[in-house]
């Protein structure tokens, strides 16, 4: 089975906006028949254990995480985001298939753009 990450913007998002943004890629990619590692998912279980957690201790989860899969999915306003960014780079010296995904016209349609 494909594992897709999805890798976007999170900090100074309000957390409303960046649930949604990736939940809504979540759904789309598990419909599809992906298997999913969601970075808000992942950052919410390491605050239940270590409530104090710094951002490099999310970004180690991630980056572990990321290591895992086969594909990275760079959600809308990714390049705006530092961790998004080592993300991408990790992927890119690991090897994975990379894609980005956006929103087009509302949350119905979709744009999957394949990097090489």
């Amino acid at each position: 089975m494909i594992r897709v990450y999805l890798s976007g913007p999170i900090t100074g998002l309000p957390e409303p906006e960046y649930t949604r943004l990736f939940a809504r890629a979540e759904q789309h990619f598990r419909t599809a028949g992906y298997e999913v590692v969601n970075p808000v998912e992942l950052g919410k279980a390491l605050l239940l254990k270590h409530p104090g957690a710094s951002y490099e201790d999310f970004m180690s989860v991630d980056l572990e995480a990321l290591r895992s899969c086969t594909m990275i999915a760079l959600l809308s306003g990714w390049e705006n985001s530092k961790g998004a960014v080592r993300e991408k780079a990790e992927a890119e010296r690991i090897g994975l298939e990379i894609m980005q995904y956006r929103e087009i016209g509302g949350k119905k349609r979709y744009c999957l753009d394949i990097q090489q």
